[in-house]
């Protein structure tokens, strides 16, 4: 969320900020417009939510129904677009919350329609209707929302950017506690684990791998309130305020030519006047196609190349056999996330304080699983999954110093593969070092494209 303003040049739509009292009219207009909406998609959709404040009691909002479409498969994204045209839904994008996920609107005489596109299992589902659920069931909360929300839309009526980012902070701060509330919805639907996975072409191969890799990136940040997370057409920025560019970071680069030199200095300049040091990804699908060379014409190096690899779960047969010393467990709470870090850091009070903090939101509707193995009692490898995109993510696979000659990373590995397996994954994919590389070579895993990292050359 983007806890204090940024001044990156994307104010281009002053649209008036109208906020009204609530309509008692609005649960059924949303109600009509999603009759039409399920009679269009058929099994496609397979549920349908009331999101945002219009779907809150006698909240303030502006008239706008938010309505979340949870699709089966976003692969079928061209056969929905040209269903919700007949809708006059014209412009169905791709939305910058994240990162496989589409938006569209269209506008009637007496209210908007918003749709926030997703695939079921999305993350972000959860966050919607959890915060949702969790507003109504507070009135407290609900009243100073309302009340910030009012004092927004007077203090900038005719800048919906401002006002946006004005709610951010509070909306981040209920998100957190709609996370840990025992009343949440627990029963939303499992996500969509992919078609097997001879089925996979080149390109949905990558961009499900930048789409996991984003989620890994990001999804903690949205709970974290010391951590500043932006997203604004085309950049996504996380400041986690620590003085190791491990957890502040730049990716999802997505705009023009023309933008790139103000795009690079605004973030540089954020940055710098923070003093902390930070690292700039780029994808395979990123925009513009020549942003590496720009980076480096503005001061950046290239410092890392991961190769994406892909594995074949439905060619495996599953078997594992560990290290008799090695016991794996599940990370969950603070002693064994901070385990986790423990096991190789670049700083070591950054990855405690961050790692401290994920322990205190983590819960089992998160999309990320962590693991530590252990011989006698002492953590020596880690290695996290994240589920996200049809694929299994396997990220951060580390050992100690002193146990990298054993074969405790494999070993880490093939649990994790077995795993997504067993939870019905056909696709695993990771991003190998150059040093690692020949290891996943060797294990059965294949290359299909390269992200590359980027620091600024000059250090804080």
């Amino acid at each position: 969320m983007n806890n204090t303003p940024f001044n990156f040049s994307n104010k281009t739509n002053q649209r008036r900020v109208e906020v009204l009292p609530y309509d008692a009219h609005w649960p059924v207009f949303f109600t009509m417009e999603s009759a039409k909406i399920k009679s269009a998609l058929g099994d496609e959709l397979k549920e349908i939510h009331h999101i945002g404040s219009t779907a809150i009691p006698n909240m303030p909002a502006k008239p706008v129904i938010d309505i979340l479409l949870e699709c089966d498969n976003l692969d079928n994204i061209s056969w929905i677009t040209e269903q919700l045209n007949q809708l006059n839904y014209l412009e169905v994008r791709r939305h910058i919350i994240p990162h496989r996920s589409y938006f569209s609107r269209r506008i009637d005489e007496k209210i908007s329609y918003h749709l926030h596109i997703r695939e079921r299992g999305d993350p972000q589902i959860k966050r919607h209707v959890n915060f949702r659920d969790y507003v109504i069931a507070h009135p407290d909360d609900a009243k100073a929302y309302a009340e910030l929300k009012i004092k927004l839309s007077q203090k900038f009526p005719n800048d919906i950017y401002s006002y946006v980012i004005g709610k951010d902070k509070l909306i981040q701060e209920i998100d957190t506690k709609a996370k840990l509330w025992p009343g949440r919805k627990k029963d939303f639907l499992p996500p969509n684990t992919g078609p097997d996975a001879s089925a996979w072409g080149q390109e949905k191969l990558i961009k499900a791998i930048e789409a996991n890799l984003n989620v890994h990136m990001t999804h903690f940040s949205q709970y974290l309130d010391q951590i500043e997370l932006i997203r604004v057409p085309g950049i996504t920025l996380v400041n986690s305020g620590l003085p190791d560019d491990t957890f502040n970071y730049v990716l999802e680069a997505d705009f023009s030519a023309e933008e790139t030199e103000s795009k690079i200095q605004e973030v540089t300049h954020y940055f710098s006047q923070k003093k902390l040091p930070f690292s700039w990804w780029i994808s395979p699908y990123d925009n513009p196609n020549n942003l590496s060379d720009s980076l480096i014409k503005n001061h950046f190096e290239n410092t890392e190349n991961n190769i994406a690899m892909v594995f074949d779960l439905d060619a495996w047969d599953g078997k594992l056999t560990l290290p008799p010393e090695l016991k794996i467990i599940r990370a969950q709470d603070k002693k064994t996330l901070l385990d986790f870090a423990s096991v190789l850091t670049n700083d070591e009070a950054s990855f405690k304080q961050y790692f401290s903090s994920v322990a205190e939101i983590l819960t089992d509707d998160d999309p990320i699983e962590y693991y530590v193995g252990y011989v006698d009692n002492i953590p020596v490898v880690r290695g996290l999954t994240c589920y996200f995109a049809q694929v299994a993510g396997l990220h951060w696979l580390s050992t100690t110093p002193s146990a990298r000659k054993k074969d405790y990373g494999t070993a880490l590995q093939q649990f994790r593969l077995k795993r997504a397996k067993e939870l019905g994954y056909h696709i695993a994919v990771l991003q190998a070092s150059e040093q690692g590389y020949p290891l996943y070579k060797k294990l059965g895993y294949r290359d299909c494209a390269v992200f590359k990292e980027f620091k600024l050359i000059k250090s804080f």
